[in-house]
């Protein structure tokens, strides 16, 4: 069995059936008195129209001038013609932003306009990939200490050091690392839900949206940006490093994060967002 056609059919499938809910979802507007009981939901003036990108979405100015695509899913015009966009979720768990560690530490810095630590930097560099030292560490017993075979492999094959490695080097570093992710853990939802590289904020999304059409998921509630911003802040004790495969994840309030493909890749959890966001739509 070809592994890689496989998982490349699975993401090819979920891009499409994506597009297939989002087309879905769209076609709900068509119906007037849908539109006064969404409006109504969300508290918003009357919904004049409605327009997602699908299969031929448009790419985006980003913060590097260069183009990426938006959060936005589906874009509703208001009677006064002002805009609410919504990021729509067809699934109650997967990816929700995948970025290399570069494009991340530049994007993030210039959308909220503060530099992270150049240590923070260095740790993200060990931890996700592309430390110039990295395989130098993992030649270290104090670092790789009481680690077995198969765990050293795996990180020398990935470029990273996983939690236990990071304690082992330095215990300090590694606690300083997961509290940056606690002390900025609203603007990191921010940036994967809603702003991602997108440079115009009228691009933005202004929730997110779980809902699915094609009789996958059972689910049909929205989140506001500003309440999963302020939700996951005052759950940051939930940022936690994984035990395990000695911590090659992130527990996060709204998900999780993980190497992937040398990138940062985040996950969403419907679940752990409907526990923590009081106000759902």
């Amino acid at each position: 069995m070809n592994t890689v056609r496989d998982r490349a059919s699975g993401w090819q499938h979920a891009k499409l059936s994506g597009h297939e809910n989002e087309s879905d979802v769209e076609n709900l507007f068509s119906d007037m008195r849908f539109c006064e009981s969404f409006s109504k939901r969300l508290g918003i003036k009357k919904i004049k129209s409605a327009s997602v990108g699908g299969l031929q979405e448009s790419s985006v100015t980003s913060v590097f001038g260069d183009k990426t695509k938006s959060k936005t899913d589906l874009q509703l015009t208001l009677e006064d013609d002002s805009v609410v966009n919504i990021s729509i979720k067809k699934s109650c768990a997967g990816q929700v932003y995948l970025i290399g560690v570069d494009r991340f530490i530049e994007g993030y810095e210039l959308q909220f306009g503060e530099s992270i630590p150049d240590e923070i930097k260095g740790l993200l560099y060990l931890y996700f990939y592309g430390h110039p030292d990295t395989n130098k560490l993992l030649s270290n017993p104090v670092v790789t200490n009481g680690q077995s075979v198969r765990l050293i492999q795996y990180q020398r094959r990935h470029n990273r050091l996983v939690w236990e490695s990071l304690y082992n080097l330095d215990e300090k570093l590694a606690e300083s690392l997961l509290n940056w992710f606690k002390s900025n853990i609203d603007k990191i939802a921010d940036f994967c839900f809603s702003k991602g590289l997108a440079k115009d904020s009228k691009e933005w999304a202004d929730y997110v949206w779980y809902i699915n059409l094609l009789g996958e998921d059972n689910v049909d509630t929205i989140f506001s940006i500003e309440e999963i911003k302020s939700s996951v802040k005052q759950h940051a004790d939930l940022v936690v490093a994984s035990k395990i495969n000695g911590g090659s994840t992130t527990q996060l309030p709204f998900g999780f994060v993980q190497w992937h493909q040398s990138k940062m890749q985040f996950h969403h959890m419907f679940e752990k967002l409907a526990a923590i966001v009081s106000k759902k739509l």
